[in-house]
């Protein structure tokens, strides 16, 4: 039996499960500030609550353990991308979020790829320190964590499994205590992600301040000229709750509603959905393998075996003694043979040969490092790919031009983009833009031609300015 694993702001839940079957459902309580926005703020005292959990319930955390985490520390958004490598989704991740953090080496990284046409993933990113805090406080307690997956992207999985969601705008809304996780989904795609502390001491009050998020988002869809929303979902409350949020909803057009996120024989309570949505959707992002990988990555970049010149200067030490030793003994005629004898003794002789081979060792590693710099260098003269410079080639240019497909070499710093337009002024247009906004060092027409329809279809290699637009 598996388990997935949540921990609220006021509990701990976890769900054993066999295939997408629950078997068992078991909480723990927590005092408030246990836990707060996904940061664990008291590590020990969730330790003995896991202890005694593991204690009561040890079938439930021999095997296939994992946690699955939100909070507004946990950083995700939409990022516009060309099809890349594995390597260059994380490096554009890692980019996005670099406002966050005061060194991208401390961010654990993951993505998700969004839909197949569409050029967007679905980016994440948390600090180092989270992940390891995650990972002591379960070894702490004896539970191996196999996985760490993240809350919005199983929201995302599940919302596109759902068919009768992608013929309309809604929001999925999931209260956990005092704080709220919106989605915006534009039939069934995601395009908005936003968090909102809830307030009030009643219960009527937080329903209040949760349907209030709603103005912000009517706004945000006007703006961005996406349909009007016709339901707001909210995760995480009873039907009697629900009942609360229609008579205090203010906007008629909208629909007010929950969903199911579990059905099967099993009673879960609706306060459990991101255990359960775990069992299902979550797991294209791993936070644990994300951090392996990262340390990895970290690991190689520091120089290897730097007492090798250490050991080097110190054989040379006895070396120059040898010498000086010598220089003496030459002057006294009647020591000449003792030190003959001591300069040709194996033991010598064996630190000689032994100096030679750290000597060439030294030299082998110096060339190494020097090539390394080589290589950073050179790295350093590459355009930047950011997704800044992908949005501006794909939706923002503000030209009436549709791109089809974008494909980036980042070995030449060539973007190939095949788009559609009315007629080549408008291409003309489109290729103008890209130079005023510093995106282009050159562009080259790779071919055109018009449709039956009237369309006009053309190709360009766009040579992005070292260091790209920013």
């Amino acid at each position: 039996m598996k388990s997935s694993i949540y921990i609220s702001a006021n509990q701990i839940q976890v769900i054993g499960y066999v295939g997408h079957s629950v078997k068992q459902y078991v909480t723990y309580p927590l005092p408030e500030g246990t836990m707060f926005n996904g940061t664990i703020t008291d590590n020990a005292f969730l330790t003995e609550c896991l202890i005694l959990m593991k204690k009561d319930h040890p079938d439930l955390f021999q095997s296939g353990v994992t946690l699955i985490v939100d909070g507004s520390t946990i950083l995700s958004r939409k990022i516009v991308s060309p099809h890349l490598s594995h390597k260059q989704y994380l490096q554009l991740v890692r980019d996005d979020f670099a406002d966050s953090t005061d060194s991208t080496s401390n961010l654990v990284c993951g993505y998700h790829k969004l839909y197949s046409n569409e050029n967007a993933i679905l980016g994440c990113a948390v600090n180092r320190t989270q992940v390891d805090s995650y990972v002591s406080t379960f070894s702490d307690a004896g539970i191996r964590l196999n996985g760490i997956h993240i809350g919005v992207e199983a929201v995302i999985g599940f919302v596109k499994a759902k068919a009768e969601l992608h013929s309309s705008t809604i929001v999925i809304n999931v209260i956990d205590g005092l704080t709220m996780l919106s989605m915006l989904f534009e039939n069934g795609k995601n395009n908005f992600i936003t968090r909102t502390r809830l307030y009030g001491d009643e219960k009527e009050q937080v329903f209040q301040s949760a349907l209030s998020n709603l103005n912000g988002l009517i706004q945000f869809t006007r703006s961005e000229k996406i349909n009007e929303i016709t339901h707001s979902y909210y995760l995480g409350v009873s039907a009697a709750d629900v009942q609360i949020l229609e008579a205090f909803n203010t906007h008629q057009e909208i629909t007010i509603g929950t969903l199911p996120v579990y059905q099967g024989s099993a009673t879960i309570p609706p306060e459990a959905h991101f255990a359960c949505l775990n069992i299902q959707y979550g797991g294209s992002i791993d936070l644990l393998a994300a951090k392996a990988a990262l340390d990895k990555y970290v690991r190689s970049q520091k120089p290897k075996k730097l007492w090798i010149p250490i050991i080097a200067g110190c054989v040379l030490i006895p070396g120059l003694i040898a010498g000086i030793i010598g220089y003496f003994i030459y002057q006294e005629n009647v020591e000449i043979r003792k030190l003959e004898d001591y300069l040709t003794s194996p033991s010598i002789v064996e630190q000689q040969i032994e100096l030679a081979m750290l000597i060439r060792e030294t030299l082998y590693y110096s060339e190494v490092i020097s090539q390394m710099y080589d290589k950073n260098d050179w790295e350093d003269t590459l355009p930047k790919a950011s997704s800044h410079t992908f949005d501006l080639i794909a939706v923002s240019h503000g030209v009436a031009v549709e791109v089809r497909s974008m494909e980036f070499n980042e070995s030449t710093g060539i973007v190939r983009v095949r788009a559609n337009c009315a007629d080549a002024n408008v291409a003309s247009d489109y290729v103008e833009t890209l130079y005023n906004n510093g995106v282009a060092d050159s562009v080259e027409y790779r071919g055109y031609s018009t449709l039956a329809e009237g369309v006009f279809t053309f190709t360009i290699d766009i040579t992005l300015r070292t260091g790209g637009a920013n």
